[in-house]
């Protein structure tokens, strides 16, 4: 019986290879067919150009060439996954650098190209009559060769492209300056937000990011360097700067990028790379550890306290997030969110632009009316259960009642929704009856949230009348 199974096993597994290698076939056959086609478009294309009577028609065939190579990336991108093969990196690099070569001499408006120009087409011309050959042969001895044999020809073609001579991109003054003027670099005006701060030099805030950086980025021996870029990551911030840290050779030797606006504010940190599972064995933090090196960070980052509002443990991140309480009113719109790795506490990411965003701003945080007051406007027939909260809705001041199931929910039995809406009209019909303030009950009511199944909230507006809401 034994013996029976064994033979039944291996033959499945050889019909499955058979399938495999056949399937495998099939992709090659069909993947080298189409690189065949749009390769010899290409050239054809590249050619054109180069004999084309006036500068519109060069612009047109060399645009074709660039939409040949685009396609012809597709397929070679596509190549490892479908056929199993290794990185055709000089392929690929040829056609990579032509697509983006050939936007600038498509730009010329003159009668004639130039010296380097011309060049860089006849290399890409020679690139394309060296490798048609090799995807012609592979088309043909992908129907009855092995996968090994196809994947010698590979290996034999992409010897013969690293032999040529490559485009030339990397220091070509005249092309850099062409690909500048496509997108030059603006600098950024001032933001609004930090409109009229004190600003400070590179070197202060280099120093300013690494005293807030602490311990992620003084770690390495010997003498470390804070390497400075500048950028934007919005308009209202204006132009910021992100520090890095490395050696005296330009080594990184940390994985973090801290950006700071031009007046010492911690805008981001962010941290490039995975953390290894090395890393993440040598040391476990449960969460309330890592609300304790958060909230070591906070101290760093700014002299106004922030309070915890949210805990969050998702995959193998735990994210925190802050808000500012004045006068114990919570303002939500201005967090801070942190994002922990939960297996060894190192820091992901630090991202406090929504704190930022409305740094200049004045939140209302003192009501007109009292609790008390703001309580009588609600009617007898609902039934407050705790005491009333201040929050910020839609940036106006609120107070947020706690209430059961009154009388006047009790009196349908349609859906929630529904049954709320009749309440709420029941409530504000008898106060049109009977309260003095019968503008403000006509519109008091913001909405109400399902808490329980038998709880509500209802939100009051503090208008500064006390008579209506916008």
């Amino acid at each position: 019986m034994t013996t029976l199974a064994g033979t039944y096993f291996s033959y499945t597994e050889h019909q499955n290879n058979q399938q495999w290698e056949q399937q495998q076939q099939r992709n090659t056959q069909y993947w080298s067919h189409m690189q065949s086609i749009y390769l010899r478009e290409f050239d054809y294309a590249l050619a054109k150009s180069l004999a084309a009577p006036t500068f519109t028609d060069r612009q047109a065939a060399l645009q074709s060439a660039i939409e040949s190579a685009n396609v012809i990336l597709q397929y070679v991108r596509s190549a490892s996954a479908t056929m199993n093969f290794p990185t055709w990196s000089s392929y690929e690099w040829f056609i990579t650098e032509g697509s983006r070569y050939l936007a600038y001499p498509a730009s010329e408006k003159g009668m004639s190209l130039n010296p380097d120009q011309l060049e860089q087409i006849q290399r890409l011309r020679t690139f394309a009559k060296t490798a048609l050959p090799y995807l012609k042969q592979m088309r043909k001895k992908a129907v009855d060769s092995s996968s090994s044999y196809i994947q010698q020809i590979s290996t034999e073609m992409e010897e013969a492209l690293s032999q040529l001579d490559s485009v030339f991109t990397s220091g070509n003054k005249a092309f850099n300056e062409f690909l500048y003027n496509q997108n030059p670099y603006i600098p950024l005006k001032p933001g609004t937000v930090f409109a009229g701060e004190t600003t400070y030099k590179a070197t202060e805030l280099a120093a300013k990011a690494k005293i807030f950086m602490g311990e992620a980025w003084n770690k390495g021996v010997g003498k470390q360097i804070v390497h400075m870029s500048s950028g934007g990551i919005g308009p209202e911030f204006g132009e910021v700067m992100d520090f890095k840290l490395s050696d005296t050779d330009g080594k990184p030797t940390s994985s973090y990028i801290a950006t700071l606006s031009k007046s010492g504010h911690v805008l981001q940190v962010r941290r490039k790379g995975s953390i290894s599972e090395k890393e993440a064995a040598e040391q476990s933090m449960d969460l309330k550890q890592v609300i304790a090196v958060a909230d070591t960070w906070m101290v760093r980052w700014s002299d106004e306290r922030l309070t915890l509002v949210a805990k969050e443990i998702k995959d193998t991140s735990i994210y925190l997030t802050y808000i500012p309480v004045r006068e114990q009113v919570s303002i939500p719109q201005m967090k801070v969110v942190w994002k922990f790795d939960r297996r060894s506490g190192v820091l992901k990411s630090f991202d406090a632009s929504k704190y930022f965003t409305h740094y200049n701003k004045t939140f209302p945080i003192h009501p007109k009316l009292t609790a008390e007051q703001a309580s009588a406007k609600l009617g007898p027939k609902v039934n407050i259960s705790g005491k009333p909260k201040l929050e910020l809705r839609n940036d106006k001041l609120v107070y947020a009642f706690p209430v059961t199931r009154s009388k006047a929910f009790l009196m349908y039995t349609s859906t929630p929704a529904q049954a709320l809406a009749k309440a709420l009209i029941t409530t504000y019909n008898h106060n049109r009856k009977g309260s003095p303030a019968n503008t403000f009950a006509a519109g008091c009511f913001d909405f109400c949230v399902p808490i329980l199944s038998h709880h509500f909230f209802f939100y009051l507006f503090m208008s500064p009348t006390a008579q209506h809401r916008k």
